[in-house]
């Protein structure tokens, strides 16, 4: 049967597109469509709709369906070779169908509605039916003349009015201004009953239940064909009004629809045009000139990678896939269950102390409690407006914009229940307990468990719990000068750009020696949750942590628990023993705390950096070593950095992942050989190139497949951006905003590393500069002085210098001691120098250098002028 599939109070003969779910095979009736409606509140609602197109099913299939649901109603097609439809022996498929309608009394009550009326153009059988049951049939229904098939359309009127809510989309609209005038109005309720409950766990349960129930309230669910109405009314009442006449058109064929549809059409298409560049210049209005923050902010969802749904997962032992929900969390839970496991003791002295130690805090807590921390006010206030607005609630019900609501009488309550928690270290019970979600670090669907990543989602409440406590936590830390200037990440004012040209300048100065270099980049195993509680109590315990922030800690550490959430489908709870929940806000700073001391326990002199769980050591030989021997020197140097590093892995518990660790060789040679490095049972694999973040870093350091792979990124958005400087929809504002917050951060990593790259890597990107401006303007054929005069233009030196007198600031502010190397760098080449040309100090040269002659490196060095990356920057020449 031809049509469409409405069913607002008047059945059509349903379309055989529509989404349907399949029933396994029929046996005679082509294209059976089957509905089955459900009497709903106030109206007929289509429960199912089965359409298995050209394929065969048994009757009994139908019989359930109609033993399930009275309301049953079929449609389908017949061969079209035979004019009777049922008892004709000639019509074999006809005579099953009747023998199937009076062969029991429930199928009596089934009624054809279109017996004798022809429906095909081929001949005047009668070869589309409707079936319904009889307190549903009339006779009310009309055979169209055909519009190009070879059905006749068949319309049917019911007497009962069906919806189709199953094929919309559920829209969910809260009405936060309602919500915001409640919460206004019940503050003095609440306030008293903390009062009477005297500020409590329980009181706060209570009180997270009311805010997740009363958002609940003031949400309703509409059913909509789109997410989001993308079009006016009146531009849709256009396209509705364009479609009108198309259909007259096709039924007649008169030339005044004809012209009418052509005039129409011009309309919709100026409506829409016009429509969509408003819309453009509204958007691209809402944020400011060159605010890339704001930009990102409004369109990461169209550019973000969503890691893939796990839809199952591979069991390593037989190769079977697992894809029930609840055998998946089952799998999940004994994985992680084991793997946040506390660790296995093996009597160490170190463990021995941490044992002594968090007993002598135990005892202190329990005989001399500590002062509690103060929440300020202006402290929770900050914590709230910090957060990100978004919608979707936590473990307690609870959203950030709900926080974000709470009215000044809410805000007053909040804050002397958390005062109160503070002081007695006595939280809601839901706040240690984590739902942990699943993501893929592959791209596959379907993998294996320990190819997944935990993410753990709390308690909002208890976010900003932690977002006050942290406030004074790294307060003592920033005043102790526990965390060593390498290290970044997860610390305000510490840049990530600052690691990277640190190590970039300390790799070219081994270069400019014409000497080789070699970087070692470490990967811990599950670096998050493998941290030891007990040795994170004894070296904040050794650093004179304050008591009552090592009480808040272990209480805030203490009896976690989680579940696995799959497909709506949990596990059963199980304990945190170790690790710090990925997904909180104090977790990352206290994992850097109890790595404080990673770079000291190396006991080396090498240049060392620490990104978060990200550990790079650049090794520098010494300049006097002969080519042949410097390589195996610095393997040799790499080994005993490995073996500080596996002595602080184990005394720590924090277990090196050896697959992910690799180190790269880079040097000046053609083709150096690099032998492969093992140590205690492991390899540590070479590899040419390295991405640091963000960074390709190579072996001679150009930075070619860098830039290769910057310009590929730059390419990409160059053409949505051409794309819509073609359709008219930016104007000259809005197409330099659109640069600056889309294109022109690609650029960024460039600018790190611009200075030192050679001529012809800067005029090649030079040109690719201008070609984008020329792609903006849609100006191809103008000179190159031409883009240059342009208001807008600004080249990537001049962007360089604005990039590094920030990044120079930042520097000297938060990791003054890389400049401080540097400029030792630098005296020591002029001492180099004086020493061989002053002949005053050849006694001394002779107790320096070896005997003999000095190698031609050592007087290339003092020669040439090879310049490093600082050099560039900082103008120094030598």
């Amino acid at each position: 049967m031809k049509g469409s599939n409405d069913f607002g109070g008047v059945l059509i003969a349903i379309h055989k597109s529509i989404n349907a779910q399949r029933v396994k095979s029929f046996d005679d009736i082509e294209n059976l469509i089957v509905l089955e409606i459900g009497e709903g509140s106030s109206r007929f609602q289509l429960v199912t709709c089965y359409s298995p197109p050209l394929e065969e099913i048994p009757f009994d299939i139908f019989d359930q369906i109609l033993a399930r649901n009275k309301r049953t109603i079929l449609t389908g097609d017949l061969n079209a070779k035979h004019r009777a439809w049922s008892k004709s022996v000639e019509n074999p498929k006809g005579l099953k169908l009747f023998k199937w309608l009076t062969r029991d009394k429930s199928h009596c009550a089934l009624n054809v509605i279109n017996k004798f009326v022809p429906t095909s153009t081929r001949s005047i059988a009668t070869i589309d039916l409707v079936i319904a049951p009889t307190f549903l049939a009339n006779n009310t229904f009309s055979v169209l003349p055909s519009i190009g098939s070879d059905h006749h359309p068949v319309i049917w009127h019911s007497s009962i009015e069906a919806s189709t809510k199953h094929i919309l989309h559920p829209i969910k609209r809260t009405r936060w201004k309602l919500l915001e005038i409640f919460l206004t109005f019940t503050g003095s309720f609440w306030q008293s009953l903390a009062s009477t409950m005297s500020h409590s766990a329980d009181y706060f349960t209570l009180y997270e239940r009311f805010l997740s129930l009363a958002a609940s309230r003031v949400t309703f669910v509409s059913h909509q064909q789109a997410f989001k109405p993308s079009l006016p009314p009146e531009l849709v009442k256009a396209i509705e009004h364009k479609r009108s006449i198309l259909k007259l058109y096709r039924r007649t064929g008169h030339p005044f629809f004809v012209n009418a549809l052509r005039s129409m059409t011009k309309i919709v298409q100026k409506q829409l045009f016009e429509h969509k560049r408003n819309s453009w210049m509204e958007y691209c209005n809402s944020f400011n000139e060159g605010n890339v923050k704001s930009f990102w902010k409004k369109t990461k969802h169209h550019f973000k990678n969503k890691s893939e749904s796990i839809e199952g997962f591979i069991n390593s032992n037989n190769s079977t896939i697992t894809t029930l929900p609840a055998d998946m969390c089952k799998i999940a839970k004994d994985f992680y269950s084991e793997q946040f496991t506390n660790h296995t003791s093996s009597h160490t002295n170190i463990e021995v102390q941490a044992e002594k130690v968090e007993k002598e805090i135990e005892e202190a807590l329990r005989n001399s409690p500590p002062a509690h921390i103060e929440i300020a006010f202006d402290q929770l206030r900050h914590a709230i407006k910090t957060l990100k607005n978004k919608s979707s609630c936590g473990l307690d019900g609870v959203s950030n914009k709900i926080l974000k609501l709470l009215p000044p009488n809410h805000l007053t309550t909040v804050h002397s229940c958390m005062n109160n928690f503070a002081r007695t270290l006595k939280t809601p019970d839901n706040w240690h307990i984590a739902r942990m979600i699943l993501l893929s670090k592959a791209k596959s669907k379907t993998i294996k468990i320990d190819e997944t990543r935990p993410i753990s989602l709390l308690s909002c409440f208890s976010k900003i719990f932690e977002k006050c406590f942290m406030i004074q936590f790294r307060q003592w830390i920033h005043d102790q000068g526990i965390l060593p200037a390498e290290q970044s990440g997860f610390r305000p004012g510490h840049n990530m750009a600052v690691r990277l040209v640190s190590i970039v300048d300390q790799i070219g100065q081994c270069l400019s020696k014409n000497t080789a270099a070699a970087a070692l980049f470490v990967d811990f195993r599950s670096a998050f949750n493998q941290t030891w509680f007990g040795g994170l109590w004894l070296k904040l315990n050794n650093l004179h942590c304050p008591l009552h922030f090592i009480a808040w800690l272990r209480h805030y550490m203490k009896d976690r628990k989680a579940y696995i959430d799959i497909k709506n489908s949990t596990s059963d709870l199980f304990i945190l023993e170790k690790g710090v929940p990925q997904g909180s806000c104090i977790g990352p700073l206290l994992f850097i705390v109890y790595h404080f001391d990673i770079l000291e326990s190396l006991k080396t002199i090498h240049y060392k950096h620490l990104f978060a769980d990200d550990l790079a050591i650049v090794i520098a030989p010494s300049p006097y070593l002969a080519s042949a021997s410097m390589i195996l020197d610095l393997t040799e140097q790499i080994k005993q950095v490995l073996k500080h590093l596996i002595d602080y892995a184990n005394k720590w518990k924090q277990p090196i992942n050896f697959s992910k660790t690799f180190w790269t060789l880079f040097h000046r040679q053609v083709a150096p050989k690099t032998p492969s490095i093992e140590f205690e049972g492991q390899t540590i694999h070479h590899t040419k190139n390295f991405k640091y973040l963000g960074t390709i870093l190579d072996a001679k350091l150009s930075f070619s497949e860098h830039i290769d792979y910057i310009k590929a990124k730059l390419q990409s958005n160059l053409n949505i951006f051409k794309k819509l400087a073609y359709s008219r929809m930016l104007n000259e504002k809005s197409k330099s905003r659109l640069f600056n917050a889309f294109i022109r951060p690609h650029f960024q990593s460039l600018l790190n590393v611009y200075p030192i790259l050679s001529p012809s890597k800067q005029k090649s990107l030079e040109g690719f500069n201008r070609k984008i401006y020329r792609t903006m303007h849609l100006w191809f054929d103008a000179r190159n002085i031409e883009i240059e005069h342009l208001p807008t233009y600004q080249s990537i030196s001049n962007l360089v210098n604005k990039h590094w007198d920030k990044l120079s600031a930042t520097i000297l502010r938060t990791n003054p001691d890389i400049i401080e190397d540097f400029l030792q760098h630098k005296l020591s080449i002029l001492y180099m120098r004086e020493y061989l040309t002053n002949p005053t100090l050849s006694d001394k040269r002779k107790k320096i250098f070896r005997k003999g002659r000095i190698g031609k490196n050592i007087r290339k060095l003092i020669t040439e002028n090879k310049l490093s990356l600082f050099d560039h920057v900082l103008c120094y020449k030598s």
